[in-house]
Protein backbone atom coordinates (compact mmCIF):
# COMPACT_ATOMS: atom_id res chain seq x y z
CA UNK A 1 0.00 0.00 0.00
CA UNK A 2 1.37 3.22 -0.81
CA UNK A 3 1.95 5.85 2.27
CA UNK A 4 0.76 9.44 2.13
CA UNK A 5 3.33 11.42 3.34
CA UNK A 6 2.66 14.59 5.06
CA UNK A 7 3.34 17.97 3.39
CA UNK A 8 1.71 20.23 5.49
CA UNK A 9 2.35 21.81 8.97
CA UNK A 10 0.69 24.11 10.64
CA UNK A 11 1.93 25.54 14.15
CA UNK A 12 -0.54 27.18 15.99
CA UNK A 13 0.19 29.48 19.01
CA UNK A 14 2.66 31.85 20.35
CA UNK A 15 5.47 33.11 21.51
CA UNK A 16 8.78 31.03 21.72
CA UNK A 17 7.11 27.51 21.41
CA UNK A 18 5.24 28.43 18.25
CA UNK A 19 8.52 29.63 16.54
CA UNK A 20 10.91 27.76 18.11
CA UNK A 21 8.69 24.37 16.65
CA UNK A 22 8.21 26.37 13.35
CA UNK A 23 11.55 27.51 12.33
CA UNK A 24 12.82 23.53 14.10
CA UNK A 25 10.65 21.24 11.64
CA UNK A 26 11.11 23.54 8.89
CA UNK A 27 14.98 22.79 9.06
CA UNK A 28 14.57 19.94 9.50
CA UNK A 29 11.98 19.08 6.97
CA UNK A 30 12.03 21.16 4.46
CA UNK A 31 14.06 18.95 2.00
CA UNK A 32 11.10 16.39 2.12
CA UNK A 33 9.04 18.59 1.19
CA UNK A 34 6.88 19.60 3.95
CA UNK A 35 5.92 23.21 4.27
CA UNK A 36 5.26 24.83 7.69
CA UNK A 37 2.59 27.62 8.49
CA UNK A 38 2.52 29.43 11.95
CA UNK A 39 -0.73 30.90 12.95
CA UNK A 40 0.22 33.66 15.31
CA UNK A 41 -2.01 34.14 18.66
CA UNK A 42 -1.55 37.54 20.35
CA UNK A 43 1.36 36.84 22.73
CA UNK A 44 0.68 36.38 26.54
CA UNK A 45 4.85 37.56 27.42
CA UNK A 46 4.96 40.83 30.19
CA UNK A 47 7.66 43.28 29.91
CA UNK A 48 9.61 41.47 32.97
CA UNK A 49 9.05 37.86 31.82
CA UNK A 50 12.58 36.23 31.47
CA UNK A 51 13.47 32.49 30.44
CA UNK A 52 15.96 31.05 32.24
CA UNK A 53 17.87 28.11 30.04
CA UNK A 54 20.41 25.49 30.42
CA UNK A 55 23.64 24.75 28.50
CA UNK A 56 21.91 22.75 26.19
CA UNK A 57 20.00 25.48 24.31
CA UNK A 58 22.93 26.56 22.56
CA UNK A 59 22.78 23.01 20.65
CA UNK A 60 18.98 24.27 20.01
CA UNK A 61 19.75 27.60 18.19
CA UNK A 62 22.88 25.50 16.27
CA UNK A 63 19.63 23.16 14.76
CA UNK A 64 17.61 26.41 14.08
CA UNK A 65 20.55 28.36 12.75
CA UNK A 66 20.67 31.34 15.50
CA UNK A 67 23.22 33.72 16.06
CA UNK A 68 24.14 33.14 19.55
CA UNK A 69 25.95 36.52 19.51
CA UNK A 70 22.27 38.25 19.07
CA UNK A 71 21.11 36.92 21.95
CA UNK A 72 23.41 39.32 24.41
CA UNK A 73 22.69 42.25 21.50
CA UNK A 74 19.03 42.03 21.14
CA UNK A 75 17.70 39.91 24.09
CA UNK A 76 19.29 40.88 27.38
CA UNK A 77 21.22 37.80 27.59
CA UNK A 78 23.05 37.32 30.84
CA UNK A 79 25.72 33.92 31.25
CA UNK A 80 24.95 31.81 34.51
CA UNK A 81 26.55 28.81 35.60
CA UNK A 82 23.80 27.15 37.35
CA UNK A 83 21.73 27.94 40.00
CA UNK A 84 21.81 29.13 44.25
CA UNK A 85 19.03 27.53 46.71
CA UNK A 86 19.00 29.27 49.63
CA UNK A 87 16.53 28.46 52.68
CA UNK A 88 15.24 25.06 51.15
CA UNK A 89 16.39 23.39 54.50
CA UNK A 90 17.58 25.34 56.75
CA UNK A 91 17.73 29.49 57.69
CA UNK A 92 20.85 30.47 56.12
CA UNK A 93 21.70 27.32 54.21
CA UNK A 94 22.56 27.41 50.54
CA UNK A 95 24.07 25.61 47.52
CA UNK A 96 24.67 25.81 43.94
CA UNK A 97 23.68 23.16 41.21
CA UNK A 98 26.39 23.83 39.01
CA UNK A 99 26.34 23.60 35.41
CA UNK A 100 28.93 20.91 35.29
CA UNK A 101 29.68 18.69 32.00
CA UNK A 102 31.94 16.49 33.29
CA UNK A 103 31.47 13.80 35.91
CA UNK A 104 35.15 13.43 37.71
CA UNK A 105 36.41 10.16 38.78
CA UNK A 106 39.72 8.85 40.39
CA UNK A 107 40.83 5.69 39.60
CA UNK A 108 37.68 4.83 37.51
CA UNK A 109 35.36 5.57 40.33
CA UNK A 110 32.78 8.24 40.40
CA UNK A 111 34.48 11.10 42.71
CA UNK A 112 31.06 11.40 44.85
CA UNK A 113 32.32 8.30 46.13
CA UNK A 114 35.68 9.36 47.52
CA UNK A 115 34.06 13.23 49.09
CA UNK A 116 31.52 10.66 51.27
CA UNK A 117 34.32 8.83 52.01
CA UNK A 118 36.95 11.71 52.92
CA UNK A 119 33.87 13.39 54.61
CA UNK A 120 32.47 10.30 56.91
CA UNK A 121 37.15 10.73 57.96
CA UNK A 122 36.40 14.36 59.19
CA UNK A 123 37.23 16.38 56.16
CA UNK A 124 34.74 19.42 55.25
CA UNK A 125 35.25 20.99 52.10
CA UNK A 126 31.77 20.95 50.44
CA UNK A 127 31.10 19.28 47.40
CA UNK A 128 30.01 22.01 45.56
CA UNK A 129 33.77 23.13 46.07
CA UNK A 130 34.87 20.56 43.73
CA UNK A 131 32.47 21.65 40.89
CA UNK A 132 33.92 24.17 38.25
CA UNK A 133 30.37 25.56 37.62
CA UNK A 134 29.57 25.96 41.49
CA UNK A 135 33.17 27.81 41.83
CA UNK A 136 32.83 29.60 39.27
CA UNK A 137 29.36 31.55 39.67
CA UNK A 138 30.21 32.08 43.84
CA UNK A 139 33.17 34.24 41.80
CA UNK A 140 30.93 35.92 38.85
CA UNK A 141 33.33 34.09 36.29
CA UNK A 142 31.83 32.51 33.32
CA UNK A 143 32.98 29.04 31.61
CA UNK A 144 33.36 29.47 27.82
CA UNK A 145 32.67 25.50 27.43
CA UNK A 146 34.22 22.22 27.68
CA UNK A 147 38.05 22.82 29.43
CA UNK A 148 40.63 21.12 30.80
CA UNK A 149 41.09 17.42 30.79
CA UNK A 150 39.21 16.25 33.97
CA UNK A 151 36.63 19.19 34.86
CA UNK A 152 34.65 21.21 32.45
CA UNK A 153 31.62 23.49 32.79
CA UNK A 154 29.33 25.88 30.26
CA UNK A 155 26.77 28.35 30.96
CA UNK A 156 23.07 28.48 31.07
CA UNK A 157 21.28 31.77 29.60
CA UNK A 158 18.85 34.38 31.56
CA UNK A 159 17.15 35.73 28.11
CA UNK A 160 14.57 38.60 27.95
CA UNK A 161 11.56 36.49 26.72
CA UNK A 162 9.51 39.54 24.88
CA UNK A 163 12.46 40.06 22.81
CA UNK A 164 13.79 35.89 22.68
CA UNK A 165 9.99 35.31 20.83
CA UNK A 166 11.24 38.19 18.79
CA UNK A 167 14.30 37.49 17.66
CA UNK A 168 12.56 33.58 17.00
CA UNK A 169 9.70 35.38 14.74
CA UNK A 170 12.29 37.28 12.53
CA UNK A 171 14.32 33.52 11.92
CA UNK A 172 10.71 32.17 10.88
CA UNK A 173 10.60 35.29 8.52
CA UNK A 174 13.76 34.86 7.12
CA UNK A 175 13.47 31.16 6.51
CA UNK A 176 10.52 31.92 4.42
CA UNK A 177 7.81 30.24 6.70
CA UNK A 178 4.16 31.84 6.46
CA UNK A 179 2.71 34.16 9.31
CA UNK A 180 -0.43 34.59 9.83
CA UNK A 181 -1.56 36.91 13.03
CA UNK A 182 -4.97 36.25 14.33
CA UNK A 183 -6.31 37.02 17.76
CA UNK A 184 -8.66 34.03 17.65
CA UNK A 185 -9.09 30.65 15.76
CA UNK A 186 -12.24 28.57 15.70
CA UNK A 187 -11.56 24.64 15.35
CA UNK A 188 -12.28 22.42 12.52
CA UNK A 189 -13.14 18.51 12.95
CA UNK A 190 -12.75 17.92 16.93
CA UNK A 191 -12.99 15.40 18.54
CA UNK A 192 -10.84 12.52 16.29
CA UNK A 193 -9.04 14.87 13.94
CA UNK A 194 -8.35 18.28 12.80
CA UNK A 195 -9.34 18.97 9.64
CA UNK A 196 -8.89 22.96 9.97
CA UNK A 197 -8.80 26.41 11.64
CA UNK A 198 -10.97 29.18 11.17
CA UNK A 199 -9.08 32.71 11.79
CA UNK A 200 -10.73 35.62 12.99
CA UNK A 201 -10.82 37.08 9.34
CA UNK A 202 -12.08 34.13 7.78
CA UNK A 203 -9.08 32.50 6.18
CA UNK A 204 -9.52 28.73 6.39
CA UNK A 205 -6.11 26.65 7.55
CA UNK A 206 -5.84 23.01 6.39
CA UNK A 207 -3.11 20.83 7.00
CA UNK A 208 -1.91 16.84 7.63
CA UNK A 209 -0.65 17.51 11.00
CA UNK A 210 -0.98 20.38 13.50
CA UNK A 211 0.92 21.44 16.50
CA UNK A 212 -0.48 23.38 19.33
CA UNK A 213 2.08 25.68 21.12
CA UNK A 214 -1.10 27.44 22.70
CA UNK A 215 0.16 27.15 25.73
CA UNK A 216 -2.35 26.53 28.80
CA UNK A 217 -4.94 27.56 26.82
CA UNK A 218 -4.34 23.95 24.81
CA UNK A 219 -6.77 25.68 21.89
CA UNK A 220 -6.21 22.37 19.78
CA UNK A 221 -5.68 19.89 21.70
CA UNK A 222 -7.97 20.53 24.41
CA UNK A 223 -10.86 19.09 22.81
CA UNK A 224 -9.83 16.25 21.62
CA UNK A 225 -10.40 12.79 22.41
CA UNK A 226 -8.96 11.65 25.04
CA UNK A 227 -6.82 14.90 26.38
CA UNK A 228 -6.88 14.07 29.88
CA UNK A 229 -4.80 16.12 32.38
CA UNK A 230 -2.82 14.84 35.46
CA UNK A 231 -3.08 17.09 37.70
CA UNK A 232 0.35 17.14 40.01
CA UNK A 233 -0.46 19.36 42.76
CA UNK A 234 -0.28 16.54 45.58
CA UNK A 235 3.18 16.73 44.99
CA UNK A 236 3.84 20.48 43.43
CA UNK A 237 1.20 22.38 46.02
CA UNK A 238 1.73 25.72 44.15
CA UNK A 239 -1.18 27.27 42.76
CA UNK A 240 -0.47 30.70 41.82
CA UNK A 241 2.63 32.17 39.32
CA UNK A 242 4.13 35.79 40.19
CA UNK A 243 6.45 37.45 37.96
CA UNK A 244 7.61 40.82 38.48
CA UNK A 245 11.11 42.94 38.17
CA UNK A 246 13.89 44.52 40.50
CA UNK A 247 16.80 46.29 39.91
CA UNK A 248 19.78 44.53 38.58
CA UNK A 249 21.73 42.94 41.40
CA UNK A 250 25.43 44.43 42.05
CA UNK A 251 27.42 42.60 41.16
CA UNK A 252 25.42 40.74 39.13
CA UNK A 253 25.73 37.13 40.35
CA UNK A 254 26.65 34.38 37.57
CA UNK A 255 23.85 32.07 39.13
CA UNK A 256 19.93 32.72 39.72
CA UNK A 257 19.26 32.43 43.04
CA UNK A 258 16.01 30.25 44.40
CA UNK A 259 14.74 31.53 48.11
CA UNK A 260 12.34 29.43 50.15
CA UNK A 261 9.49 31.05 51.98
CA UNK A 262 6.98 29.87 54.20
CA UNK A 263 4.44 29.09 51.10
CA UNK A 264 6.23 28.32 47.94
CA UNK A 265 9.57 30.03 46.27
CA UNK A 266 10.78 33.14 44.69
CA UNK A 267 13.73 32.84 41.74
CA UNK A 268 15.63 35.73 40.90
CA UNK A 269 17.11 35.84 37.57
CA UNK A 270 19.49 38.39 36.63
CA UNK A 271 19.48 39.78 32.79
CA UNK A 272 21.05 42.81 31.83
CA UNK A 273 19.50 46.08 33.01
CA UNK A 274 17.14 44.28 35.82
CA UNK A 275 16.21 41.31 37.75
CA UNK A 276 13.42 39.07 37.01
CA UNK A 277 11.64 37.65 39.66
CA UNK A 278 9.21 34.61 39.06
CA UNK A 279 7.84 32.80 42.21
CA UNK A 280 5.20 29.85 43.33
CA UNK A 281 3.46 29.50 45.76
CA UNK A 282 0.07 29.07 47.44
CA UNK A 283 -2.64 31.17 48.22
CA UNK A 284 -3.57 29.49 52.02
CA UNK A 285 -6.91 31.33 52.05
CA UNK A 286 -5.29 34.83 51.27
CA UNK A 287 -6.38 36.68 48.71
CA UNK A 288 -3.57 36.34 45.92
CA UNK A 289 -2.15 39.38 46.77
CA UNK A 290 -1.52 39.61 49.72
CA UNK A 291 -0.16 35.45 49.58
CA UNK A 292 2.26 36.95 47.34
CA UNK A 293 3.87 39.71 48.96
CA UNK A 294 3.88 37.89 52.29
CA UNK A 295 6.17 35.29 50.21
CA UNK A 296 8.06 38.02 48.91
CA UNK A 297 8.74 39.12 52.48
CA UNK A 298 9.45 36.00 54.12
CA UNK A 299 12.18 35.72 50.92
CA UNK A 300 13.46 39.23 51.96
CA UNK A 301 12.39 40.62 48.57
CA UNK A 302 10.74 43.69 48.20
CA UNK A 303 7.24 43.31 46.93
CA UNK A 304 7.44 46.77 44.80
CA UNK A 305 8.42 44.54 41.79
CA UNK A 306 5.26 42.38 42.07
CA UNK A 307 3.65 42.88 38.49
CA UNK A 308 1.55 39.93 37.76
CA UNK A 309 -0.34 37.02 39.32
CA UNK A 310 -1.48 33.78 37.43
CA UNK A 311 -3.03 30.42 38.27
CA UNK A 312 -0.76 27.85 37.57
CA UNK A 313 -1.27 24.31 38.70
CA UNK A 314 1.84 21.02 37.53
CA UNK A 315 0.82 18.36 35.43
CA UNK A 316 0.47 16.71 32.39
CA UNK A 317 -1.47 15.50 29.23
CA UNK A 318 -1.61 11.56 29.69
CA UNK A 319 -1.40 11.65 25.75
CA UNK A 320 0.23 15.29 24.00
CA UNK A 321 -0.39 13.26 20.13
CA UNK A 322 -3.70 12.36 19.81
CA UNK A 323 -4.92 12.24 15.93
CA UNK A 324 -3.32 14.77 13.79
CA UNK A 325 -2.71 17.54 16.69
CA UNK A 326 0.61 17.37 19.00
CA UNK A 327 0.55 20.01 21.94
CA UNK A 328 3.89 21.16 22.93
CA UNK A 329 5.35 23.58 25.64
CA UNK A 330 2.55 24.27 28.40
CA UNK A 331 -0.15 22.79 26.50
CA UNK A 332 1.59 19.44 27.27
CA UNK A 333 3.13 19.79 30.61
CA UNK A 334 3.43 22.41 33.03
CA UNK A 335 6.48 22.33 35.55
CA UNK A 336 8.18 25.16 38.07
CA UNK A 337 10.16 27.22 36.76
CA UNK A 338 13.28 25.75 38.60
CA UNK A 339 16.43 24.31 37.06
CA UNK A 340 15.94 26.06 33.78
CA UNK A 341 13.76 23.42 32.00
CA UNK A 342 11.44 25.43 30.44
CA UNK A 343 12.88 26.09 26.77
CA UNK A 344 14.96 22.76 26.81
CA UNK A 345 11.21 20.79 26.77
CA UNK A 346 10.75 22.64 23.51
CA UNK A 347 13.85 21.52 22.44
CA UNK A 348 12.79 18.32 23.34
CA UNK A 349 9.73 17.69 21.51
CA UNK A 350 11.43 19.35 18.40
CA UNK A 351 13.88 16.15 18.27
CA UNK A 352 11.81 13.98 19.32
CA UNK A 353 9.39 14.90 16.75
CA UNK A 354 11.75 15.05 14.14
CA UNK A 355 12.99 11.52 15.23
CA UNK A 356 9.46 10.21 15.07
CA UNK A 357 8.40 12.02 11.70
CA UNK A 358 5.33 9.51 10.34
CA UNK A 359 5.43 8.31 7.08
CA UNK A 360 1.83 8.17 6.43
CA UNK A 361 -0.97 10.95 7.73
CA UNK A 362 -3.36 8.68 7.69
CA UNK A 363 -2.02 6.34 10.62
CA UNK A 364 0.76 7.58 12.10
CA UNK A 365 1.45 5.26 14.71
CA UNK A 366 5.00 6.74 15.33
CA UNK A 367 2.56 8.75 17.91
CA UNK A 368 2.90 6.59 20.18
CA UNK A 369 7.15 6.28 19.99
CA UNK A 370 6.78 10.26 20.57
CA UNK A 371 4.29 10.31 23.68
CA UNK A 372 6.60 7.20 25.36
CA UNK A 373 9.99 9.18 24.83
CA UNK A 374 7.90 12.42 25.95
CA UNK A 375 6.56 10.83 28.70
CA UNK A 376 9.84 9.26 29.90
CA UNK A 377 11.75 12.78 29.49
CA UNK A 378 9.14 14.43 31.56
CA UNK A 379 8.88 12.07 34.19
CA UNK A 380 12.83 12.97 34.83
CA UNK A 381 12.60 16.24 34.89
CA UNK A 382 9.42 15.98 37.20
CA UNK A 383 11.57 13.70 39.52
CA UNK A 384 14.22 16.38 39.60
CA UNK A 385 12.33 18.92 40.91
CA UNK A 386 10.04 17.48 43.14
CA UNK A 387 13.38 16.14 44.63
CA UNK A 388 14.33 19.71 45.99
CA UNK A 389 10.51 19.83 47.74
CA UNK A 390 10.86 16.38 49.32
CA UNK A 391 13.95 17.27 50.70
CA UNK A 392 13.87 20.07 52.33
CA UNK A 393 13.75 20.35 55.79
CA UNK A 394 11.13 23.69 56.11
CA UNK A 395 8.07 23.06 58.54
CA UNK A 396 5.45 25.18 57.77
CA UNK A 397 1.92 23.45 56.02
CA UNK A 398 2.71 24.13 52.78
CA UNK A 399 6.07 21.97 52.72
CA UNK A 400 5.29 19.25 54.98
CA UNK A 401 2.33 18.81 52.64
CA UNK A 402 4.63 18.35 49.68
CA UNK A 403 6.39 15.77 51.30
CA UNK A 404 3.51 14.36 52.59
CA UNK A 405 2.65 11.81 49.78
CA UNK A 406 3.89 8.94 47.71
CA UNK A 407 7.04 9.42 45.39
CA UNK A 408 6.83 8.27 42.32
CA UNK A 409 8.58 4.53 42.34
CA UNK A 410 11.80 5.64 40.57
CA UNK A 411 12.49 8.65 42.41
CA UNK A 412 11.52 6.41 45.40
CA UNK A 413 14.63 3.97 44.52
CA UNK A 414 16.74 7.26 43.34
CA UNK A 415 16.83 8.61 47.04
CA UNK A 416 16.85 5.48 49.16
CA UNK A 417 20.21 4.21 46.61
CA UNK A 418 21.90 7.45 46.68
CA UNK A 419 21.36 7.95 50.95
CA UNK A 420 22.46 4.44 51.01
CA UNK A 421 25.91 4.72 49.34
CA UNK A 422 25.91 7.70 46.73
CA UNK A 423 25.12 5.45 43.54
CA UNK A 424 22.63 7.12 41.19
CA UNK A 425 20.21 4.66 39.08
CA UNK A 426 20.81 6.12 35.57
CA UNK A 427 17.11 5.80 33.63
CA UNK A 428 16.85 6.34 29.50
CA UNK A 429 16.02 10.02 27.97
CA UNK A 430 17.62 11.65 31.49
CA UNK A 431 18.26 15.60 31.03
CA UNK A 432 19.95 15.85 34.47
CA UNK A 433 23.32 13.84 34.49
CA UNK A 434 24.71 12.37 37.34
CA UNK A 435 26.92 15.03 38.29
CA UNK A 436 23.39 17.07 38.34
CA UNK A 437 21.79 14.62 40.69
CA UNK A 438 24.51 14.64 42.93
CA UNK A 439 24.77 18.36 43.19
CA UNK A 440 21.48 18.83 43.87
CA UNK A 441 20.77 15.49 46.46
CA UNK A 442 23.78 16.48 48.52
CA UNK A 443 23.08 20.07 48.39
CA UNK A 444 19.90 19.53 49.94
CA UNK A 445 21.45 17.00 52.91
CA UNK A 446 20.90 13.76 51.49
CA UNK A 447 24.66 12.50 51.82
CA UNK A 448 25.44 9.02 51.53
CA UNK A 449 25.54 7.07 54.46
CA UNK A 450 28.57 4.33 53.02
CA UNK A 451 30.30 4.49 49.76
CA UNK A 452 31.83 2.11 47.07
CA UNK A 453 34.05 -0.49 48.78
CA UNK A 454 36.67 0.37 45.65
CA UNK A 455 37.33 3.85 47.11
CA UNK A 456 39.71 1.54 50.08
CA UNK A 457 41.50 0.10 46.93
CA UNK A 458 43.13 3.74 46.24
CA UNK A 459 45.51 4.38 48.93
CA UNK A 460 44.45 7.33 51.81
CA UNK A 461 47.49 9.72 50.73
CA UNK A 462 46.98 9.24 46.85
CA UNK A 463 42.81 10.22 47.84
CA UNK A 464 43.63 13.10 49.70
CA UNK A 465 46.42 14.13 47.03
CA UNK A 466 44.01 13.58 44.51
CA UNK A 467 41.36 15.68 46.30
CA UNK A 468 43.67 18.53 46.56
CA UNK A 469 44.66 18.74 42.71
CA UNK A 470 41.19 18.95 41.52
CA UNK A 471 40.84 21.93 43.76
CA UNK A 472 44.00 23.31 42.55
CA UNK A 473 42.80 22.55 39.12
CA UNK A 474 39.53 24.36 39.07
CA UNK A 475 41.57 27.67 40.81
CA UNK A 476 43.38 27.86 38.32
CA UNK A 477 40.72 27.43 35.47
CA UNK A 478 38.44 29.57 37.40
CA UNK A 479 40.91 32.19 37.81
CA UNK A 480 41.35 32.47 33.97
CA UNK A 481 37.76 33.00 33.07
CA UNK A 482 35.70 36.14 32.12
CA UNK A 483 33.78 37.83 34.14
CA UNK A 484 30.18 38.63 32.98
CA UNK A 485 30.90 41.74 32.05
CA UNK A 486 33.85 40.77 29.65
CA UNK A 487 31.92 37.62 28.33
CA UNK A 488 28.94 39.21 27.19
CA UNK A 489 31.05 42.24 25.62
CA UNK A 490 33.54 39.38 24.15
CA UNK A 491 30.42 37.89 22.79
CA UNK A 492 28.86 41.51 21.03
CA UNK A 493 31.93 41.81 19.62
CA UNK A 494 32.00 38.45 17.65
CA UNK A 495 28.59 39.38 15.44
Amino acid sequence: MTSAPIRSVAVVGRDAAAWILALGLHRALRRIGVSVRVVELPSMLQPMDVHSALPSLASLHALLGLDEAALFTHCQATPVMGQQFMGWDAPGGAFIHGYDLSRPAINNVDFVQFWAFARRRGMRVPLEEFSLAAVSAKQGRIASGAVGDSVAAAPGYHIEARAYAALLRQGCVAAGIELLPSGSIRVEGRPERLKAVVLEDGMRIEADLFIDASGAERALIGGMAGAAFDDWRHWFPADRIVTGALPPLDPPPAHARILAGTAGWIGLFPVQGFTALVGHFAIEGRSDEDAARRLLADAGVDAGGLRAIRPRAAGALRQSWIGNCIAVGEGAVTLERLDGVELHLLQLAVSNLVASWPVDRNAMPEAREYDRAMASHISNIRDFQLAHYRLSRRTEPFWTGARAGDLPPRLAARLALFGARGLLSHYDDETFLAQSWAAMLIGHGLVPADSDPAVERTPPGEQMGKLQELLHVIAEQVRTMPGIADYIAARKRSR
